[in-house]
């Protein structure tokens, strides 16, 4: 009872959070007043805060709240497991590269044109859950996932521009076909990495707090590295926390939430379920941006939605003969 209750409230806690975040990450690239922040540095502070919050319950709970208690399972889990760290740097990187392609596709498309695209990341965590966890698929789920590619095809087949869509000032972004191919990169590095760390955090019985330090570890290392690489003229110039306001930092703190928070859905739940709890999010965002940012969805725009959403319910609703169950 405990872990159904863990296991549907992330999912709802999910929706939520995934709505908030893309209506005011597109708000906060497209409607800038003044200079625009790095998103390489957005992406940093976020993976800092997320370890910070797991040294925190580290602290709290292995260390029993003993600063040398905390010591020791940093040297017990970091130092003498140098391969498991080495390990998790895979999706670290994936993560780091997958982030940063989202502040890339907001800024050139609208949230809800981005949250239907994004929805492939359900077809790749499929892909990937059957050829790396060994899931077999039923026939109804198979062609739930071919429906999924159609309403993808049939959303990024319509034309939905505003005055929103020009080139930003700062950035020159604005584009609506590199954002979209932003987006497809971003879905298939979400749906090997959540498989992937869904294989670990199933297979072993390590605190789940100290697998997510240990990933925020390299994650920030590797962020640093990037941010440096990527932005290090602009940071020289105008400092590395240009361009943040309230809505900046709220950005970051909703998305290090988010992310921990898959971290539950991984291990008490199911990848592909992750990918669906945050598909029907997508009714909920299409529904705000109408209401505060004037987004008018076309006849074609609203079809290829339907169909993304009555796919991700019957790939997520097994039929009489349909054995491949979601764990419980």
């Amino acid at each position: 009872m405990a872990t159904r209750c863990l296991r549907y409230g992330s999912l709802a806690f999910l929706v939520a959070q995934d709505t908030a975040l893309v209506l005011l990450m597109r708000y906060s690239r497209s409607h800038a007043t003044g200079e625009m922040y790095l998103a390489s540095t957005a992406v940093c502070c976020m993976e800092v805060l997320k370890l910070c919050v797991c040294v925190g319950m580290l602290y709290a709970g292995e260390a029993r709240g003993s600063i040398s208690g905390l010591v020791n399972v940093f040297r017990r889990e970091f130092l003498e497991k140098p391969s498991e760290v080495l390990r998790l740097a895979v999706p670290s990187f994936l993560y780091l590269l997958q982030n940063n392609l989202l502040y890339f596709a907001l800024s050139n498309l609208r949230a809800t044109p981005y949250k239907v695209t994004y929805n492939l990341k359900i077809l790749t965590s499929a892909l990937f859950s059957v050829t790396m966890l060994g899931q077999k698929l039923s026939k109804r789920k198979w062609l739930s996932l071919i429906a999924l590619f159609v309403g993808v095809t049939v959303v990024q087949s319509d034309n939905h521009k505003s005055d929103s869509d020009a080139p930003h000032p700062e950035t020159g972004l604005g584009y609506q076909t590199l954002g979209f191919l932003a987006v497809v990169a971003a879905a298939f590095t979400s749906g090997f990495c959540g498989v992937y760390q869904q294989k670990i955090l199933q297979a072993g019985k390590t605190n789940m707090w100290v697998r997510n330090a240990q990933m925020g570890l390299t994650s920030v290392c590797l962020g640093v590295v990037s941010t440096i690489v990527k932005d290090r003229q602009a940071i020289q110039e105008r400092g590395f926390f240009q361009g943040y306001t309230r809505l900046v930092w709220t950005v970051i703190i909703i998305q290090a939430v988010g992310g921990l928070n898959v971290a539950f859905i991984l291990k008490y739940a199911d990848n592909i379920l992750k990918g669906f709890a945050a598909a029907f999010s997508t009714v909920a965002s299409c529904v705000l941006e109408m209401a505060i940012m004037h987004f008018r969805p076309t006849a074609t725009f609203l079809l290829g939605g339907a169909l993304i959403n009555v796919a991700a319910y019957c790939y997520n609703t097994p039929g009489r003969k349909d054995g491949n169950k979601l764990p419980r």
